[in-house]
């Protein structure tokens, strides 16, 4: 696909960065020249320095020709600007990241045909999601669904207390119906096979049938579907307001802590199921008012303060919070978060470039989850009834090393397959794969994910 980036911030850099990848011709525009040298250094790509609203900018990036015109700016009306400028001159389909609710109706954080614009995504809204899901399985680092939520996948950290750590995978026996699918350790993500043991502070990525999952807890030593009884969040903007918002009817004690007075009388006059507290999220007297000590899920999503978000993340650990979520703006950050102590980091820049990634490779493949920073992927994929993948044993199909079938959604219903199996044309696979084994695994589906 010929495809244009406008906007080399995070979400930018992160997208063009997979998508050069995936060998896509690939055009970035950004109106800052270090950040365009920057990008051209890093990727395999087309560079321009320039504003992407501009029409002449627009024209000299040939975007007639393009296939994609993604507009990620930090700037909502340039992002606007730029996707329908592209759009008039002739691009095929746009993508525009837009934060600001005032363009926006309902809650779903992806809209379809907003205003000539193709998918309009809002990270923020989107991050409010990932995070209300997190409320809800509090023992959890992430927690995703497939196959219209028929199959889950939960991510949890072993610790010294677990009588699986140190025991391969073939000596543990997990629960019918699922499987450890991939295990994070370090900076790498890998598709373990029978031998490989598991460590002290891996994470580990089960998959299964959601009634199956629920059997997972006793293993792992965590209640990880126990939702949260009492939650406090600091940081009352968009992604605060949407969080409580998503909470609605969820029997869950919600608090609120904002610094500034006017918005905080907006908040109280909006949000009916929150307790509304006006006041510096990095006060300990404030954090033990609100008895942050007895809460099950502490949140901090202050929007431009990775700092704030730190360190209230973690003096409510201290103060003996259950877990802690926080918001950073930095994926980079993340490693670094979570070695410090946080549970959980949830970034608005990498939530937008997943939602953009399976827009792009929509078609055969239903959705792409992107995991530890692109260090692995889960595709969930329709078989088609002409692939290599189809009616045959999957022990004689030679999968590729650095993948893994999770799970399989077919006529009989829910398969967490062994090699024994087969799969039935036009079901939906889910696939866990590094990076290094996705065009293999494409072939064996027949399809161009890529195209």
């Amino acid at each position: 696909m010929n495809i244009t980036v406008i906007g080399m911030g995070e979400v930018g850099k992160h997208i063009a960065g997979f998508l050069a990848a995936e060998e896509h011709d690939v055009t970035i525009i950004d109106s800052n020249p270090l950040s365009v040298a920057d990008a051209e250094e890093r990727m395999d790509v087309m560079a321009l320095v320039g504003q992407g609203g501009s029409i002449k900018c627009l024209r000299k990036a040939e975007v007639a020709k393009a296939d994609l015109v993604i507009a990620v700016t930090d700037d909502d009306e340039a992002n606007m600007l730029a996707a329908l400028g592209a759009k008039s001159l002739g691009a095929k389909k746009t993508i525009a990241r837009i934060s600001s609710r005032e363009y926006l109706e309902g809650e779903s954080g992806v809209y379809h045909d907003v205003m000539g614009i193709d998918l309009v995504i809002c990270p923020q809204i989107l991050s409010a999601l990932e995070i209300t899901k997190l409320v809800k399985s509090v023992g959890a680092l992430m927690v995703e669904n497939f196959a219209e939520n028929r199959v889950e996948l939960i991510q949890l950290k072993l610790n010294e207390q677990l009588k699986i750590v140190g025991k391969t995978l073939k000596e543990v026996t997990m629960p019918p119906n699922t499987l450890i699918a991939a295990v994070a350790r370090d900076d790498r993500v890998i598709i373990p096979s029978g031998d490989d043991e598991l460590l002290l502070n891996d994470e580990v990525l089960v998959i299964g049938m959601i009634e199956a999952i629920e059997q997972v807890e006793e293993l792992f030593g965590k209640k990880h579907r126990g939702k949260a009884r009492k939650a406090v969040i600091v940081g009352g903007g968009e992604i605060g307001f949407s969080l409580v918002q998503s909470l609605k009817g969820e029997q869950i004690e919600v608090t609120l802590i904002e610094k500034d007075a006017e918005r905080c009388k907006f908040l109280s006059e909006s949000l009916e199921n929150a307790l509304i507290i006006n006041g510096d999220g990095t006060s300990m007297d404030i954090l033990e008012e609100v008895g942050v000590a007895e809460c099950d899920i502490f949140i901090s999503v202050v929007s431009r303060g990775e700092e704030v978000n730190l360190l209230t993340g973690l003096l409510a650990k201290k103060m003996g919070a259950r877990k802690s979520v926080v918001l950073a703006n930095k994926p980079d950050y993340r490693e670094l978060y979570e070695q410090l102590g946080i549970d959980a980091v949830v970034s608005p820049r990498l939530v937008a470039a997943n939602q953009i990634m399976k827009y792009v490779r929509a078609g055969r493949v239903v959705s792409t989850t992107i995991i530890e920073e692109g260090k692995a992927e889960i595709l969930e994929i329709i078989a088609p009834p002409s692939s290599r993948i189809v009616e045959k044993s999957l022990k004689d199909l030679n999968f590729p090393k650095g993948a893994v079938i999770g799970a399989v959604v077919g006529p009989k219903g829910v398969m967490i397959p062994t090699g024994d199996d087969t799969i039935a044309p036009n079901s939906t696979v889910i696939v866990f794969t590094i990076p290094s084994a996705r065009k293999r695994v494409e072939k064996l589906f027949k399809i161009k994910m890529s195209e």
